[in-house]
Order: structure tokens, then C-alpha cells, then sequence
């Protein structure tokens, strides 16, 4: 049993670096889903008239306030765009990640095991992403072949 005044690590931070509206849209979805707004997790969105270097700039920022000493874990929407150029400049081995192609089922496996660490919870995303895409091809909820 662990006492009092043993201190749990300190989670991943988590950024939402999307397209307007996405960021805040995941965010609801997010604190719905998981029965409150997750804490280290903020949303960022881009706006088609943002200047690349000022999002860059508070992109930064928000790295910063959000790695408390486990680093930070950047989701985009789309890989290639705005949002993923500017937090590509962010990465950095073992303590900035970024994941695009976000999706509910990413994140939600992200925050549920961030506070293990920045490696798992990215393994945890990517696994989070592939599980979470289904077809289902009839009412009986036969599942068709996923793609590799």
C-alpha cells in the first residue's frame, strides 16, 4: 500500500492541435466520455487565418505549461497540414511526440494510460486508433477484415 506522502508521477501532457473546430470538439467529447475534463490535456485549434509562426509560438507555449517532468503527446487531425507542420517543430525524443490522424478511441487510450508514460501512452494511442476502426457489415455485428 502506497503512502500518503508517496507522489504520483506526473501524467503525460496531452495538446489537441486540429483544425477549427476539432480541437475543442474532441476536448467535449473527451470530458464527456471520461466523466470530467481530463487535467494536463488542452485544445488548440488552428484557424485558416493563423500566421504559422504565431501558432507556432503558442504552440510552444502550451508544451511548455503542459510537461510537468513526462512529456507531451501532440495530436493533429491530418497529417501534413497547418496544425502538424507547426508541432512537427516541437518534437523532440523521449519528451514531445505527435500523432496524427487523431481520433476518439486514440485519445481515450492516451489519457487512460499516460500516467505510465510518454512510450505507453503513445503505444497505447496508436493501438487505440487501429482497434477503434471498424466495418460492420451486417445487423448481426459480423465485423469485416481489417486492413493490415
Amino acid at each position: 500500500m502506497k503512502s500518503s506522502e508517496e507522489k504520483r508521477p506526473a501524467p503525460v501532457g496531452v495538446l489537441l492541435l486540429m483544425h477549427a473546430p476539432l480541437a475543442e470538439a474532441f476536448l467535449e467529447v473527451l470530458t464527456h466520455v471520461m466523466g470530467g475534463r481530463p487535467a494536463q490535456c488542452v485544445a488548440l485549434s488552428a484557424q485558416s487565418s493563423d500566421d504559422a509562426e504565431i501558432l507556432f509560438k503558442q504552440v510552444k507555449a502550451q508544451v511548455e505549461a503542459l510537461d510537468q517532468g513526462a512529456g507531451v503527446l501532440i495530436f493533429a487531425d491530418i497529417c501534413g497540414a497547418t496544425p502538424y507542420r507547426v508541432a512537427q517543430r516541437l518534437v523532440e525524443p523521449q519528451r514531445v511526440v505527435l500523432v496524427c490522424g487523431a481520433s476518439v478511441p486514440m485519445l481515450v487510450r492516451a489519457l487512460t494510460y499516460r500516467e505510465v508514460g510518454l512510450e505507453t501512452a503513445v503505444e497505447k494511442a496508436l493501438s487505440g486508433g487501429h482497434q477503434g476502426v471498424l466495418c460492420v457489415q451486417d445487423d448481426q455485428g459480423d465485423v469485416c477484415d481489417a486492413a493490415p
